[in-house]
């Protein structure tokens, strides 16, 4: 009896350990199946992805090349992998660029993926307001007649439709068309054709014709209390810029001033308005909104200010060739595109600016791939350097006759608010090789001149400006290579023992790096030779084939990182822009894109006070501006503190052992949250396009 219990348990319990053993097997097998499925499905989604946008930017060649039978054959053949991004991209670049032969494919053989109404993802400008902006008659006539776009297109974040495209484009024909399929006219419209009457630049198609256009089509538009608000709108609009050769203003006024409003126009200086006149002195100089920094964020609040018939000066120390030759960082958000192509400074950026579809996040030799056009549903990053947006800009305004002037050795602001007489805020300044003082006198000062200037910001009397500011324990040494990219992607690679380094690229010859160093370290300390090879280091990825591609190095430069936001940013009628009143940690590369933001806000608050005179917006321009600043801020120290090796400087107050191991510990487990989490990913993506 006892020998059977004892075999009956042996039994027992082998049966037990043998099932224990096997679904162990089991489990471990089946685990590992899994992980190498998962992975072979991801290496398959990798792949077709590639593929897609690999087909993707080769449709956008052939579009730019006009290789319509190419185009033709490769996008049937890609149609089942395209996403419905891809196809509105592709229409809109068609749109742009033509011929008329790849609209019609494009809406043909894509018709269950795209239609003739479709947005872009940030602009929310569709195919016909492209055309309308390119001019390609032949694509708007198609469009609206045969494709039945939708003439009554409107952009809500910016209150434009295709009606105002075409008047500012001075596009006589699409006006028209526009007119006769149905397109709904309001004041803003007659409004759009009367700045373009007060502009200076001078065009074949008179924007009388197109004023005239709009009252014959809807009369209505001219009662009696709207030629009183037309007529005080051109005051307003004429006040300063007495400078200008106003080709159309006296044949305007002859068509708003009536015997009932002729009183309002009693004060006007017409003849001034009419003709080029010389002031009292050719040393002064009047305008609305005086410019001093001829950077992203002056020469942007410029065009955006000449887009709503504002008169302004720009006043630049340094001279044209250098600020369009001073190579910077340029890594565009869309928003940033955007707004170029708004103000028709464009067009060369969406020729030649690298498209940044996806980034690459290393930490220590792990690279991972972050598809930030897939993340944010289509949207990008343009890589364009900095120096050639300021060349864009500085043709488009010299082009449109607006004044910028260079070579300004001294600037001081005199008066920033209005005085006893009414006189408003006094600059005065003195060219280069010229002793003569100059004086402006303007309505409003928008100082955009950086941080380090000894103008604007000394201006103001002490304990006004308050700045708060984060000051890292490393430095950045910047270099440009004369060597193609080794990637088409961006890197951002952190490695625990070397530190940070970005390799960024500047199509289609050249690099830029960015090297983490010691505060301590000076550009002797820096030979072509250390440079290279800790690039490699730094930049190598672990069991992948790649190689880095070296050259010689033009340029260098070693600057600490920090970040600072200054408030309030306004003191009177002097309000500031930009690197004036914020620094943003170079990692997240949002100084210039947060410039541009700023100015955005500004240039509407300008044209609310002259629209209906009221400075409401203007006083709240600092309340305004913080949330974008913050946001931008809030990425640079995210990525910054991601990124980078904290104790790579040597007697900097941050060595304390417990301490910096903490602070490495959080870091990797940073690093892991964004290699697992897809919210994380898109959180990021979306912050950073």
């Amino acid at each position: 009896m006892a020998i059977t219990i004892t075999i009956t348990i042996t039994i027992t319990i082998t049966i037990t350990i043998t099932k224990y053993v096997i679904l162990k097997f089991l489990k471990i097998f089946t685990a590992n199946s899994y992980i190498k499925c998962v992975k072979s499905v991801l290496n398959i989604v990798s792949m077709e992805e590639s593929d897609r946008k690999t087909k993707q930017q080769q449709l956008i060649a052939f579009i730019d090349s006009q290789s319509l039978e190419d185009f033709r054959n490769l996008y049937r053949e890609s149609l089942g992998i395209l996403k419905d991004y891809d196809h509105v991209e592709l229409l809109l670049r068609a749109s742009r660029y033509g011929p008329l032969s790849f609209v019609q494919n494009i809406l043909n053989d894509g018709s269950a993926a795209v239609n003739v109404n479709c947005r872009h993802l940030s602009s929310e400008v569709s195919p016909l307001v492209v055309a309308i902006r390119a001019q390609k008659h032949d694509i708007v006539n198609y469009l609206i007649q045969e494709a039945k776009a939708d003439v009554n297109w409107s952009c809500e974040k910016k209150t434009t439709t295709c009606l105002h495209e075409a008047i500012r484009q001075r596009d006589l024909f699409t006006t028209k068309l526009l007119l006769q399929y149905g397109a709904i006219v309001d004041k803003r419209h007659l409004y759009i054709a009367i700045i373009e009457c007060l502009s200076p630049k001078n065009t074949e198609t008179s924007p009388l014709a197109l004023f005239d256009m709009l009252v014959d089509y809807q009369p209505d538009l001219l009662d009696d209390s709207s030629q009183k608000a037309a007529v005080e709108f051109v005051m307003r609009r004429t006040h300063w810029s007495l400078h200008f050769p106003y080709y159309h203003v006296a044949s305007l006024l002859e068509r708003l001033v009536s015997n009932e409003n002729y009183k309002l126009i009693t004060h006007l200086p017409i003849s001034s308005t009419i003709e080029p006149t010389i002031t009292t002195s050719s040393n002064i100089h009047r305008t609305q909104v005086a410019i001093i920094g001829a950077g992203p964020a002056g020469l942007m609040l410029g065009a955006l200010l000449s887009q709503s018939g504002i008169d302004s000066i720009v006043l630049e120390r340094h001279s044209r060739s250098y600020v369009e030759s001073n190579i910077r960082a340029g890594l565009l958000e869309q928003a940033t595109v955007d707004i170029l192509d708004e103000v028709g400074a464009g067009e060369r950026i969406l020729q030649k600016g690298f498209i940044q579809r996806n980034i690459y996040m290393q930490f220590d030799g792990e690279r991972m791939i972050l598809p930030l056009s897939e993340l944010t549903h289509g949207k990008v990053v343009t890589t364009y350097g900095q120096q050639f947006v300021l060349q864009d800009l500085i043709e488009q305004r010299i082009k449109s006759g607006r004044r910028v002037w260079f070579d300004i050795e001294s600037v001081e602001i005199k008066r920033h608010d209005i005085a006893d007489d009414g006189s408003g805020p006094l600059i005065c300044f003195t060219r280069c090789g010229d002793s003569n003082e100059e004086i402006i006198l303007c309505d409003f000062i928008a100082g955009c001149d950086g941080v380090l200037s000894t103008c604007c910001r000394h201006s103001v009397p002490p304990g006004i400006l308050h700045t708060i500011e984060r000051i890292y324990p490393f430095a950045w040494l910047s270099l440009l290579a004369q060597v193609p990219p080794s990637t088409k992607e961006l890197i951002y690679s952190a490695n625990t023992t070397y530190g940070f380094a970005l390799h960024s690229i500047r199509p289609p010859a050249s690099t830029r790096f960015h090297l983490q160093v010691s505060l301590n370290d000076t550009l002797a300390d820096w030979p072509d030779e250390r440079i290279w090879n800790e690039l490699k280091l730094r930049l190598t990825p672990n069991n992948l084939s790649w190689t880095l591609n070296e050259g010689p190095i033009v340029e260098r430069a070693l600057f600490p990182i920090r970040a600072s936001v200054t408030t309030p940013m306004q003191y009177k009628r002097l309000f500031f822009a930009g690197d004036a009143v914020h620094i943003l940690p170079p990692t997240g590369a949002k100084g210039l894109n947060t410039a541009v933001k700023d100015v955005q806000i500004l240039a509407r608050a300008f044209e609310d006070h002259y629209n209906n005179d009221r400075l409401d917006k203007l006083n709240n321009y600092t309340n305004n501006c913080l949330p974008h600043i913050w946001q931008a801020e809030e990425l640079g120290i995210y990525l910054t503190s991601l990124l980078h090796k904290m104790d790579i400087s040597n007697n900097c107050g941050c060595n304390d052992g417990d301490s910096m191991e903490f602070n490495k510990q959080l870091q990797r487990v940073q690093q892991q949250s964004l290699q697992n989490s897809k919210a994380l990913q898109q959180h990021l993506a979306e912050t950073y396009v």
